[in-house]
């Protein structure tokens, strides 16, 4: 009977134990010793650029390099002007083998405007003719402006204001077309220059070479072929833009000490940090900001914002660095104009990469878009004593790691 009852209370013990700590898939668990101890705790951080660490480079995409073309009336920002420099006409055409002068008829001139104020209204796009040998690489604002002059008109285009992008042209007809006209054996070039006015200061960006949407210079020819059965034939000769650029006024320079980001040609700020130990170690970010303060209220073109991009720097090797082309690793936030507020940019993927990979810089690179092609300047504080602006810093919300996730 005892034997009994010692194997019965044996049987109720383990069962006991098994039921004690079954898996209960439907339930929190009920296990202590299985849980990490103390609750989370998040903490803010604010973790200052390196000493000397940051700069600015300039040269990335050259005036007349970039997807547009700036031209603006009276912008604070900045006073442009448009430069063309068409491919060369031939002053012949070939028919049936044969070398043939040509007449021409009328001449078309297009143009794509990629951007514009549409706050504005009463926009014209004034045409100019520019010397043939004129170099849109060296031009500057005080070579070309003084020649826009009435006796250079080639034509103006009133851009209806309901036309916010896309292409604008003018037709050159009989006598018009002489505006134009490129006597025999001087080359064949056209060089045009533009200009524009509207009912308050304004701007606008023109189609480039880079963007694929140069001006195009259009002309259409009659030629007499005597030894034909039709003596007439008639034929366009399109030519595109070979070089273009713009000039301003005013080029931007950056006050002493600080970090310039774009312009032209542009600019772009690396800024450099080295994370603590226990953030770099141990830590699960859960934001990372980037703080920036500009010298002052950013300057552009209204109704056409520019964007501030922050990417990762993939290897740390000076102006020529590599940066990341993944698209989480890139951040991007439009720009408000007028403001002299901090800027701030969320740059948690790539704060989150340092800490995954020793092998990459602790550095990000700034660049405004459209590089190159912005009537949009600015400059922030950098590490420099001299910088009228305090530093850049990263503002950093983390959670230290529970004990059973670092034994």
């Amino acid at each position: 009977m005892k034997g009994w009852l010692g194997r019965a209370a044996f049987v109720a013990a383990i069962a006991a134990g098994v039921f004690a700590c079954q898996e209960r898939l439907t339930s929190p668990g009920q296990c202590p010793e299985l849980c990490p101890g103390g609750t989370p705790v998040v903490f803010d951080t604010v973790v200052s650029a390196v000493t000397g660490g940051d700069e600015s480079v300039s040269g990335y995409v050259a005036r007349g390099g970039g997807v547009a073309l700036l031209t603006s009336s009276g912008l604070p920002a900045s006073e442009d002007r448009t430069v063309y420099r068409f491919v060369s006409r031939l002053d012949s055409i070939t028919v049936r083998d044969t070398a043939r002068a040509y007449t021409v008829d009328s001449v078309q001139l297009t143009l794509t405007m990629v951007a514009r104020d549409t706050l504005v209204n009463g926009l014209k796009v004034v045409l100019y003719r520019l010397p043939a040998d004129l170099d849109p690489d060296t031009a500057t604002f005080a070579s070309v402006d003084p020649q826009l002059v009435d006796a250079s008109v080639i034509d103006t285009i009133a851009v209806p204001d309901s036309v916010n992008a896309g292409q604008i042209s003018t037709m050159l007809r009989g006598p018009e077309a002489d505006r134009v006209a490129i006597p025999v054996g001087t080359g064949g070039v056209l060089a045009m220059g533009l200009r524009i006015a509207a009912d308050a200061p304004t701007g606008a960006r023109f189609g480039s070479i880079a963007g694929g949407t140069g001006a195009t210079f259009t002309t259409y020819v009659t030629v007499d072929v005597p030894d034909t059965a039709t003596s007439v034939v008639h034929q366009s000769l399109s030519r595109g833009a070979q070089d273009n650029s713009f000039v301003t006024q005013t080029p931007f320079v950056a006050p002493p000490g600080t970090l310039a980001i774009g312009g032209e040609p542009s600019s772009r700020a690396f800024i450099r940090f080295a994370l603590p130990l226990r953030i770099r170690d141990s830590a699960n970010v859960v934001r990372a900001t980037l703080e920036m303060l500009p010298t002052a209220p950013v300057s552009g073109l209204p109704t056409d914002p520019t964007v501030l991009r922050a990417l990762a720097v993939l290897s740390d090797i000076g102006p020529k660095s590599p940066l990341t082309t993944d698209p989480r690793l890139v951040t991007d936030d439009t720009l408000s104009l007028g403001s002299a507020d901090t800027l701030r940019l969320d740059i948690t993927r790539i704060v989150q990469l340092w800490q995954q990979s020793g092998e990459r810089p602790e550095e990000v690179a700034l660049i405004l878009r459209p590089e190159g092609a912005s009537f949009t300047r600015m400059a922030v504080g950098s590490t420099n004593p001299v910088s009228p602006a305090g530093a850049p810093r990263l503002h950093i919300t983390y959670l230290l790691s529970f004990p059973f996730e670092n034994p």
